[in-house]
């Protein structure tokens, strides 16, 4: 014979369990989402180490910025009247110092990221003051950084909003 379901909770105990429940339901989400955020972590963590990489070889090469900048190959070598020559270290400069940008902000973004999932557990309230302070600080470079128009999601965003009140067009379907 079947066991009858008290309302709210096991078998026969009532709502006593159903708080446990409850409980457990939010832990086990509360890891899955820890999860998914060390899986981003790792991810985040991988792509910083490609850029690494990426600006370590440049940096070691015979094309240096800092070679560049040192007059190794000046631009008259390659002839007077040349402004292409010219042009070509500024970009390859730009993009030195540009990879070197994206590589400090992957590490503090990462660095972040990594604080979030230490403390995901225990929520913000157990944190040390060092590691607020930190946080705060990594977040305030984050914003600085922040260029609105190189910003994919808010053009997708904005594409989207603008297709919704455009209305139906003429000769369309209703």
């Amino acid at each position: 014979m079947a066991e009858e379901q008290a309302p709210g909770g096991l078998a026969g105990l009532g709502g006593m369990t159903t708080g446990v429940a409850d409980a457990i339901r939010a832990q086990a989400a509360s890891q899955a989402k820890a999860a998914a955020l060390k899986v981003e972590y790792d991810t985040l963590s991988g792509y910083q180490n490609m850029v690494k990489d990426l600006l370590d070889d440049l940096t070691g090469s015979n094309a240096d910025h800092k070679k560049l900048a040192n007059d190794t190959l000046p631009a008259g070598k390659l002839g007077t009247g040349f402004p292409e020559a010219d042009a070509l270290f500024k970009s390859y400069g730009t993009v030195i110092t540009e990879l070197q940008k994206l590589s400090k902000g992957l590490a503090e973004q990462i660095e972040g990221l990594g604080i979030a999932i230490l403390t995901a557990g225990k929520g913000f309230a157990g944190v040390d003051d060092d590691t607020r302070r930190r946080m705060a600080a990594i977040a305030k470079q984050a914003e600085a950084q922040y260029v609105r128009e190189r910003d994919p999601y808010l053009e997708e965003q904005r594409k989207l909003e603008a297709s919704k009140h455009a209305g139906p067009t003429k000769g369309g379907n209703y």
